[in-house]
């Protein structure tokens, strides 16, 4: 029998990767004096964990849904809609590119990837962004270099990557431990796949 695999021909950072993965990254922001601050992005398609300076956020895009937990402490809070609503996963794990015009071909962490000039928005708050990012062929944004803009102050944004490992994603990363305690009070709603 002949498989038909969904896999893109070439990277685009303007679709959402096509294959689980977990990406360590440094993100420099001088708008909010991080310098180097380490992150993890854990993607599984429509659910995902963010790892930002010791809080996770669990976010579920078919119940536009995030959650915020703190490990240290063993602690979640309910569920928050997402603010604005979201189609895809790009602004939590890369840019939300309206633009991207391909440079050229590179090579990172041993993979080649593909770098974009993208012009769109980046991070949860959804800032204005142009710049550089650099995409797997699975979609992944990789590397990012360019220029935030906030209450009409440019500055740069890196995000620079540490390691990438693509494959399936521990279920039990997406939903919040069951020794883990709600803050306020009991919600069983993110543990629905305890």
């Amino acid at each position: 029998m002949f498989a038909i695999c969904a896999a893109p021909v070439s990277a685009n950072p303007m679709l959402s990767p096509t294959v689980q993965y977990t990406l360590d990254v440094e993100i420099t922001r001088d708008s909010d004096h991080s310098y180097q601050i380490p992150a993890r992005y854990v993607f599984a398609g429509r659910r995902m964990r963010v790892e930002f300076v010791g809080i996770v956020k669990l976010i579920d895009l078919d119940l536009q849904q995030w959650l915020p937990m703190i490990p240290r402490v063993k602690t979640y809070w309910s569920p928050k809609p997402i603010p604005k609503p979201a189609a895809d996963s790009r602004r939590w794990i890369g840019v939300e590119a309206k633009s991207a015009q391909a440079l050229g071909t590179e090579t990172l962490l041993g993979r080649p990837v593909t770098k974009y000039l993208a012009r769109g928005t980046i991070f949860e708050e959804r800032t204005p962004f142009e710049g550089y990012v650099w995409t797997t062929v699975e979609n992944i944004v990789m590397r990012v270099e360019g220029t935030g803009r906030d209450n009409n102050i440019s500055t740069p944004i890196v995000m620079t990557p540490l390691q990438l490992v693509i494959g399936p994603v521990d279920a039990n990363l997406l939903m919040v431990p069951s020794n883990y305690g709600r803050a306020g009070g009991g919600d069983l709603g993110w543990r629905r796949f305890d």
